[in-house]
């Protein structure tokens, strides 16, 4: 294959990609019908799974909402021999401190839905990788905007105070993965 145009057809690869995440994503909030789970809702003794909390029926939940999320971005640039960089760009996530908060957990929030997995930590920030690369330098972070655009669509998460044993605090906003802002 020529290597002059490998990089069209990668750029051209990822924006399939995007496209049609675009449309699934698209496709699972506007069709209810289709979903065996949509179709239970409202029936007597359903429990919603994507949006009942993980263990609300043992825990307490208590007013107000972690506050203060602010997301931001960080760029980590290596160079390589023969005129290459690795890339990766990281996604923090930090909230202001909850009175008598022991403990916070994160909730990753999908296109399906809500993961029932929690991870639990005590820092007040959360770091993960949101998008990596080796290319050429001339082409500096090559597709780093496509990847988080990929990621804002698809992946968020939010997160609660752990007070004891029996109490958490209601959950946050969602922040979705690759996006800045403050809430």
């Amino acid at each position: 294959m020529n290597l002059k145009i490998l990089p069209l057809v990668q750029l051209q690869c990822l924006r399939l990609i995007l496209l049609f995440t675009l449309i699934f994503g698209l496709m699972l909030s506007l069709d209810d019908g289709s979903s065996i789970a949509a179709q239970k809702v409202g029936k007597p003794g359903f429990i919603d799974p994507v949006n009942a909390d993980i263990t609300s029926n043992q825990l307490q939940v208590v007013e107000p909402p972690v506050t203060g999320l602010t997301s931001t971005l960080s760029d980590e640039v290596k160079e390589l021999p023969t005129e290459l960089i690795r890339w990766s760009t990281y996604w923090q996530l930090c909230w202001q401190p909850y009175p008598e908060a022991k403990e916070y957990e994160l909730q990753t929030v999908l296109v399906e839905g809500k993961s029932p997995k929690l991870q639990r930590q005590s820092d007040r920030c959360f770091r993960i990788q949101a998008a990596s690369n080796e290319n050429q330098k001339s082409q500096g972070l090559l597709n780093r905007e496509l990847i988080l655009l990929m990621h804002k669509i698809q992946l968020g998460y939010r997160v609660r105070a752990v007070l004891d044993e029996n109490h958490v605090s209601q959950w946050s906003e969602v922040m979705a993965v690759g996006a800045t802002n403050v809430i």
